[in-house]
C-alpha cells in the first residue's frame, strides 16, 4: 500500500516557493505585526493558503497521499533547519519552533480538505 504520492517536477518547485515564502514570512513578520499572537494567525492563514495553492497549482488525484508527501518534506526540512538554528547555533530553542511543527504537520491535510471540497463542489456543481 503506497501511502504517498510522487513528485514530478512542477511539484518540487511549488512546494520550494512554499518553503522559501513561510520562512521569508517567518523572517519579516516581526515588521508588521507587534504581538505574537498576531504572528502566529497570520503564519497559520499564509502556510494555509501556500498549502492551498500547492494543491491548485499541481492538482493531484490523491490529495491526502499528496499531503503525506508535502508534510513529510515540509515536516524533515523545518525540523533540521530550526533544530539547527535554535539548537546549536542560537541557542533560543522554544515552545514556538514547536508550534511551527505541528503547524507544518496538520495544515496540509487540512489544505487537502478544503480542496477535496472545492474539487466535489465543482463536480456535482
Amino acid at each position: 500500500m503506497n501511502c504517498f504520492s510522487k513528485f514530478k517536477t512542477k511539484d518540487w518547485l511549488s512546494l520550494v516557493l512554499v518553503i522559501v515564502v513561510g520562512f521569508g514570512w517567518l523572517l519579516i513578520d516581526q515588521l508588521f505585526l507587534p504581538e505574537v499572537y498576531q504572528r502566529f494567525i497570520a503564519l497559520l492563514v499564509i502556510l494555509t493558503g501556500l498549502f492551498f495553492l500547492q494543491f491548485l497549482l499541481n492538482r493531484p488525484v490523491s490529495p491526502f497521499r499528496y499531503a503525506n508527501t508535502i508534510t513529510t518534506i515540509c515536516l524533515s526540512f523545518i525540523v533540521i533547519v530550526s533544530v539547527v538554528l535554535h539548537v546549536f547555533i542560537r541557542k533560543d530553542f522554544s515552545f514556538r519552533s514547536v508550534l511551527i511543527w505541528i503547524l507544518t504537520a496538520i495544515l496540509p491535510y487540512f489544505a487537502a480538505f478544503i480542496y477535496l471540497l472545492i474539487k466535489r463542489d465543482q463536480k456535482n456543481g
